[in-house]
């Protein structure tokens, strides 16, 4: 099949945040207009107003006089998803200008933040201060294949529950796995029968195996696979677990 090829700028107005111009870090959308911001940028806006005067500062719409004005918003994850896929180098930025304002304001550096600094120290960032002490932007494709976008790594919500019916009713199981969680795509099954093996202390000759309703799944079966063919119209993903012997 042939990719699909696009130029960067002819997608940059949905990627850029109307408040700070910039592209859209950690985006909430307005529930009423379905406009979105940075997190930040639209908390800090809200901040400066009575309840009696929330509008949507793109639109102008009426909001609702909330209590809490974060009701009225939403995460808009899957427009998370295409700006780091379009911009994989911009959470790099983020994290030096988190850095940047902690030694600015004379404060100590968060160790998660610390983490993040190791985890990121070989990666070139997308702005960078030329010779003539310019900011400029590292530069990079023009053009992006819709191909490449489905490759990235981006995060999915699987549900899962036990199911009783296959489970052997000798076992003693004294933890459970959390009923939700949020992936990497690129994993496959077997990994999660794994991380349920670890949580729940199963032990040979016992195994876990995941379920898609009665049908057992493979093990090397990705999860991107089964979200895009099982739940392609749902946010998230649910199957079921058992553990039985390993016969």
């Amino acid at each position: 099949m042939e990719s699909l090829y696009f130029s960067l700028t002819e997608v940059n107005p949905i990627l850029q945040c109307f408040l700070c111009k910039g592209y859209l870090v950690d985006p909430y959308t307005i529930k009423e207009c379905m406009h979105t911001f940075c997190r930040t940028c639209i908390l800090v806006y809200f901040e400066n107003l009575s309840r009696s005067e929330y509008k949507c500062p793109q639109c102008n719409i009426n909001l609702q006089p909330f209590s809490d004005i974060s009701k009225c918003l939403i995460p808009d994850r899957q427009c998370g998803d295409m700006v780091r896929s379009l911009l994989p180098l911009l959470d790099i930025d983020e994290i030096n200008n988190e850095k940047q304002f902690y030694e600015e304001n004379s404060l100590s550096i968060p160790k998660d933040l610390r983490l993040k600094l190791r985890l990121a120290q070989n990666v070139a960032p997308m702005r960078f201060t030329d010779n003539n002490n310019h900011i400029s932007m590292r530069s990079i494709k023009t053009k992006s294949t819709i191909s490449s976008m489905k490759k990235a790594t981006v995060p999915i919500a699987i549900q899962i529950e036990l199911c009783k019916k296959y489970i052997d009713s000798s076992l003693t199981i004294k933890q459970y796995p959390k009923k939700y969680l949020c992936i990497n795509s690129q994993l496959e099954i077997r990994h999660i029968e794994k991380y349920i093996e670890t949580i729940c202390q199963v032990q040979k000759p016992y195994k876990v195996y995941l379920f898609f309703y009665d049908s057992c799944l493979s093990g090397s079966t990705p999860l991107s696979l089964i979200k895009n063919l099982l739940f392609s119209s749902t946010d998230r993903m649910k199957l079921f677990f058992s553990i039985m012997l390993n016969k």
